[in-house]
Parts: C-alpha cells; structure tokens; sequence
C-alpha cells in the first residue's frame, strides 16, 4: 500500500490559498490510491516539538556525523528525535510539500523541519566527494501559492529562492522526480487574475495527484 507523507506549512489553515492545492492533490491522490497510508505534519501547529538545533541538537549531530565523542543521555535522546523524522522520510513512497512563499523564500517552521531532516548518514552521505541521497526511488511534490510572478524569463525569477531552493535540496537527498504546482500571481494582478491563476493551480493539483 502506498504511503505519503504530507507535510504543509500554511498557517492561515481553513482560510489558505495554498491549502486549497493541497486539498485537491489529495482527492486526486486517493483516486489513484484507494486507501493509502497518508501521514500529516502540520508544521504550523507542530513545529515546537521539532528539535531547536541548541547546543546539545548540535552536539549530537557533530558527534554522529563528524566522529567527535560519544553521545551523553542528553544527546542520544537528541539524535533519537532527528531519527523519528527522517524514518518518515524512508517510511513514505512520495513526499508532499506544501507552503506559500514568504518574503522569496520558504516559511521559517518549513525550513526548520528541512534543517531536521537533511542529516549526514540519515538522508544523505558524501561519497567520492560528492553527495549521495539515500531518498532514491521516491517522489516529491511542491505545492506552492505567490502574491507576485516569478516565472523563469520574468523580471522577478531571480527573486524566487522557494521553489529552487525546495527542488535542490530535496534532490540532494535522493528525491526524483520533484514536480511542482505555482499558482501566481495571486496579488501582483489584481483580485481576477489572482482568482484565476488560483483556480487553475487547483486544476493542476488534482491533476498531478491522479498521475502521482
């Protein structure tokens, strides 16, 4: 049975723009997978029981990765708490990432999770000098909704640090393909404008969730 892991940032909840993609991903999802395994990070509501990356999240981190000393009950407990997060990672056939952008990047309790779960040895490893994802074989998907237009050709691409960044540091861990539903502008043209790039994200939503 196909397991996803839906992850979202979208502290707006009921009233999101964004949510309204991933709700349609998932009806088109569960039509192609009756009765799939959906697992839910709420990160708006959850981040505070993510790890701080204190000085003892550090400390373990260093001490498994870089060899430096054995982990303390402090740290070790740590480390369990990083590894409760990347196993859902390698639990999950397919990944789905959904957050607006904020301020040309991603949100804050999204790149906290991000900064969780792209660990040495967990997710990733350096081989020959390079970097080794241990995420292969799965699927990622970013839904993702934007006051102005930042399309690549348009003046405002090189201000787009969301998108990008999301497809390059999930496919430093392993994930392949990454597809991606923008729904933009929802702001920069006004209220018709913004409502039809948004219904027509949420087309493209459902439409990839069938085909996932």
């Amino acid at each position: 049975m196909t397991t996803l892991l839906d992850v979202f940032a979208t502290p707006r909840n009921a009233k999101s723009r964004t949510q309204k993609l991933r709700k349609a991903f998932l009806a088109g999802y569960q039509e192609a997978h009756p009765g799939f395994v959906h697992l839910e990070l709420d990160l708006s509501a959850e981040h505070a029981s993510l790890p701080a990356f204190d000085e003892w999240d550090i400390e373990a981190k260093f001490s498994v990765m870089y060899g430096e000393g054995k982990l303390d009950e402090t740290t070790a407990k740590r480390w369990d708490r990083l590894t409760q997060l990347t196993d859902q990672l390698h639990a999950a056939d397919a990944l789905l990432i959904t957050a607006p952008m904020w301020n040309f990047g991603v949100p804050w309790m999204l790149k906290r999770w991000i900064d969780c779960v792209v660990q040495g040895r967990l997710t990733f490893e350096f081989v020959n000098g390079g970097f080794n994802g241990l995420l292969k074989g799965k699927r990622a998907i970013i839904l993702t909704t934007r006051d102005g237009a930042y399309a690549p050709g348009t003046p405002y691409a090189a201000m787009d640090f969301s998108v990008p960044y999301l497809r390059t540091v999930l496919g430093l861990i392993g994930y392949a393909p990454i597809d991606a539903v923008i729904a933009e502008p929802m702001v920069m043209g006004g209220p018709e404008v913004g409502a039809t790039a948004l219904e027509k994200g949420i087309l493209e939503a459902g439409a990839l969730g069938r085909v996932s």
